[in-house]
């Protein structure tokens, strides 16, 4: 029989466990409220390829076994390798959202410390709970096409094999990409402290974003490499070693059955990498887990203050923002999504975006055109071959990331408690929306115009590259101005009631129009300096500023009936409309608008 003790230290593990996987599941990046809406629309998002991919699968493979029986072994490869690129990607994903919560913060350090709760047993409480999340990601990407894939591709005798060998390697796969990221934020803690790791944080979401956007891109080069490495190779070459894809489908052919003894050593290496990565959290939490605390409390805030930051603020104030309650918004907005984790982290992720967009077309250009892709843009192309254009449209593209993520950052909240400062300040609609724009076009517009500058004019001469700078400044700005024109208030405080932008019904609306503000753009840029030089170029770019500054007296315009900033959430259209999943926040912002509207009319008491 076990002690009162044991027992009493049992059932505080399991309920630091229990707060610990909640905290995971209510990370900033999900507002509150939304987790439930949030995890069913992943949870669709991820069965969806599992259920669909393997009905196709149930012709191609009968196909296959009857006439290209030679094949067979090939494509079973190339479809496995999709299995487990798509989970480890899934699973990255989901390590850079809870990146934050890995490990004790400082509010965990405050709350659990006075409480006569011991180090072991909280250490044992938060890698249970990090060990429960990490299974239920594997188990909800892993065990519906464990079951549907070796169903439709394998026979009934093969089909137990199939099943466990897809299991086990797409889940050690998960657990690698977890670990490995768990293992690295880790060690920087406790080397650097909790305050480098919030600096680190940004650049390995955006790095992790663009590591899984160019798998997917480049999924099928990849599938076709590691084939052809094992195809051919009768003993691991430099791209079966240094390719973990290579290192799980050994795992899963091992297991599934294969005659390669090539696989057993990939299979070997797949589960050192598992065990590795696991070993170091596991240790870091054991043995670190008092240095941990500590860290969290010692470890000052994030700080944005830096020489070059208050000189940058310093110009800002004395040439473009010079109204003092603009001033105080734009300050609040830059400050906010800059020390914001959920904030930083979608920046991170749109600008991860835009950079694996960029990497990808620049990396086809090169295919394509080999160092002709350097070449400028008034050079001569080859008779019926495109003139290159991935370094032009590199800006634009990113451009598109940053302008569309601070369009979505100003709606979401940063603290709605300390929102009371603007709703007692009698800011007026028009210094909101000037502050509005200018916070925007801060974030968005310098840094494309460096890009563009740096870009063009390093490659072919300061002239070219000053042209092509204030051609995509204009483009940026216009950008900017088209996706500001609905928005109203103050940002980071209100809010945020997601829907709005309908990219499950729009999304090829969206499309066209990035397309024609990317590449159709430059295709004109470019006919300009070909066929009247710079000067057509400044005179197109002329023509963007006019536009744009046509729609921002669209939007002034506009303003005219508002009476005040407000502060809560427009209800959505078509709100109640079957499986939106924004009933409740519409219900609430419904709610809300009309208990102010009762306040207002509500007669005075005699």
């Amino acid at each position: 029989m076990r002690s009162p003790v044991s027992r009493r230290d049992a059932d505080q593990v399991r309920a630091i466990a229990r707060a610990t996987l909640d905290g995971f599941l209510q990370a900033d990046l999900v507002p509150q409220g939304m987790q439930a809406p949030a995890l069913i629309w992943a949870a669709a998002f991820l069965a969806g390829p599992a259920l669909f991919f393997p009905t196709t699968y149930l012709a191609k493979y009968p196909f296959i076994r009857r006439f290209h029986p030679e094949l067979i072994e090939r494509t079973f490869w190339n479809d496995r390798l999709f299995f487990l690129l798509m989970s480890a990607g899934a699973m990255g994903i989901v390590s850079v959202v809870v990146w934050d919560t890995l490990f004790p913060a400082r509010r965990d350090a405050f709350v659990l410390t006075p409480l006569p709760v011991s180090h072991p047993v909280q250490m044992l409480g938060r890698l249970a709970g990090l060990f429960a999340l990490c299974l239920a990601f594997v188990v909800a990407l892993n065990a519906v096409p464990a079951i549907t894939f070796p169903l439709a591709t394998s026979s009934f005798v093969q089909m137990p094999r199939a099943a466990l060998g897809h299991f086990v390697s797409t889940a050690a796969f998960d657990l690698f990409v977890f670990f490995s990221l768990t293992s690295l934020q880790g060690i920087v803690i406790l080397l650097a402290g909790r305050r480098a790791a919030a600096r680190l944080s940004p650049l390995v979401q955006a790095l992790a974003v663009v590591a899984v956007l160019l798998t997917i891109l480049f999924m099928g080069v990849i599938r076709q490499a590691t084939a052809d490495a094992i195809l051919h190779a009768t003993t691991p070459n430099a791209l079966l070693l240094w390719n973990p894809a290579a290192w799980f489908l050994g795992l899963y052919e091992l297991i599934a059955g294969t005659p390669r003894p090539l696989m057993t050593g990939l299979a070997a290496r797949a589960l050192a990498a598992v065990a590795v990565p696991a070993a170091v959290t596991v240790s870091i939490y054991v043995l670190g887990y008092a240095r941990l605390l500590r860290r969290a409390v010692e470890t000052p805030s994030r700080s944005t203050r830096s020489w070059f930051g208050r000189a940058a603020a310093a110009v800002v104030k004395r040439v473009f923002v010079r109204r003092p309650r603009e001033q105080a918004i734009v300050a609040f907005t830059l400050r906010a999504v800059a020390r914001s984790s959920r904030h930083s982290m979608l920046m991170a992720i749109y600008a991860g975006t835009g950079l694996a967009l960029v990497a990808t077309f620049l990396l086809s250009e090169f295919v394509r055109l080999g160092p002709a892709a350097l070449a400028s843009p008034l050079a001569t192309s080859p008779s019926g071959a495109s003139p290159p254009v991935a370094i032009l449209v590199m800006p634009l593209v990113l451009s598109a990331a940053l302008a569309c993520g601070v369009r979505i950052l100003i709606t979401i909240p940063a603290e709605m408690n300390a929102r009371w400062v603007f709703q007692t300040a009698a800011i007026g609609p028009f210094e909101a929306d000037a502050a509005a724009h200018k916070a925007m076009l801060l974030m968005v517009v310098p840094l494309v115009t460096l890009a563009a500058a740096l870009s063009a004019g390093t490659l072919w001469g300061a002239p070219i590259g000053a042209v092509h700078a204030v051609y995509c400044a204009a483009l940026a700005v216009l950008l900017c101005e088209i996706l500001l024109l609905g928005y109203r208030g103050i940002p980071l405080t209100r809010p945020y009631v997601p829907g709005g932008s309908r990219f499950h019904m729009l999304w090829a609306v969206y499309l066209s129009a990035f397309l024609t503000y990317t590449f159709s753009s430059i295709s004109l840029e470019l006919a300009l300096l070909r066929w009247i030089g710079v000067a057509g170029v400044l005179r197109a770019a002329a023509a963007i500023g006019a536009g744009a500054l046509a729609v921002w007296g669209l939007r002034k315009y506009r303003l005219r009936e508002a009476d005040e900033v407000p502060f809560e959430s427009d209800p959505p259209d078509e709100t109640f409309k079957g499986f939106n999943l924004s009933e409740i926040h519409a219900a609430q912002a419904v709610a809300g608008a009309h208990a102010r509207t009762s306040d207002k009319i509500r007669p005075c008491d005699p």
